[in-house]
């Protein structure tokens, strides 16, 4: 049994397809994580979630921040902007079931016997495993109650607090692990987020001190337990990181660049380019 991690798809479906065909996908013995934006500006979002269904048991995914904008759309917290082709779905039969299926999408997966853990945008760094569980879990469980997250949702779009305390508690808390799951990019030293630079740009981080977070010396995840940890969202990087145990795994499809695979188990990369979305 092989086990896959695909990158932000964002409703790149014919993509998708085919690089489910490149990597002899097996839905019979394989496993798929996704790391989440599954939807969001691309062109075929319900023909994507079709697909990802059809898939049955076998694949798993984060939630990403794509996702969790349309789950606000869907509750009548925000309106649906034209550049995310949100509309199809809304208008589809198949709604109220991705909705369902994104309401169980975990914001951390740690695999059952694969040191393996995905998120959609990485672990904060001053967060080990045990902690990154936690916080994660509880927010899956406020997001599953019909009163509790329409609370979180219409709280969401916030960046404070930006850097994480443990006396802070209520919606603070769980809109920073929101954010820390599925928006962080750069943050400074001290570990608190940027949510301003998408970028990694050298003079930038010369200047304002800012630095990719898997920059950051010895992250706490790595003390207790050698995991591989997958990571989306962040396509600027070009899946650029060379840090020994972390992939990253938007390559930009939506953009117009490519979408990509990563096997677990023997640490090998595949991509099918785009058929071109740079417009989008």
């Amino acid at each position: 049994m092989a086990t896959y991690c695909i990158g932000d798809i964002h409703g790149c479906h014919d993509e998708f397809v085919k690089l489910l065909h490149l990597i002899n996908f097996d839905e019979s013995k394989d496993e798929l994580i996704l790391t989440g934006d599954l939807i969001g500006r691309g062109p075929l979002p319900v023909e994507t979630m079709q697909e990802i269904f059809k898939l049955g048991k076998c694949v798993t995914s984060v939630l990403g921040n794509h996702d969790l904008n349309f789950l606000a759309v869907h509750f009548g917290i925000s309106k649906p902007r034209a550049k995310d082709n949100l509309e199809v779905i809304l208008n589809s039969p198949l709604r109220e079931r991705i909705v369902d299926f994104m309401l169980h999408c975990p914001l951390l997966y740690i695999h059952d016997s694969k040191q393996l853990v995905v998120t959609h945008a990485g672990i904060y760094p001053l967060w080990d495993i045990k902690r990154a569980k936690k916080e994660a879990k509880e927010i899956s469980k406020i997001l599953k109650d019909p009163i509790q997250r329409l609370v979180l949702l219409r709280n969401m779009y916030n960046d404070q607090p930006d850097i994480y305390n443990p006396a802070i508690d209520g919606l603070a808390r769980w809109r920073f692990g929101l954010n820390a799951f599925t928006r962080m990019r750069l943050v400074y030293q001290d570990c608190t987020l940027d949510y301003k630079n998408s970028a990694v740009n050298p003079d930038l981080v010369a200047k304002d001190g800012l630095i990719p977070w898997f920059k950051l010396s010895q992250p706490m995840f790595y003390k207790k337990r050698p995991y591989k940890l997958v990571f989306g969202h962040w396509a600027a990087l070009n899946a650029k990181c060379d840090e020994i145990d972390i992939r990253a795994l938007d390559t930009g499809c939506i953009w117009g660049d490519r979408l990509s695979a990563w096997r677990f188990d023997d640490d090998k990369f595949f991509s099918v380019k785009s058929v071109g979305y740079a417009q989008i």
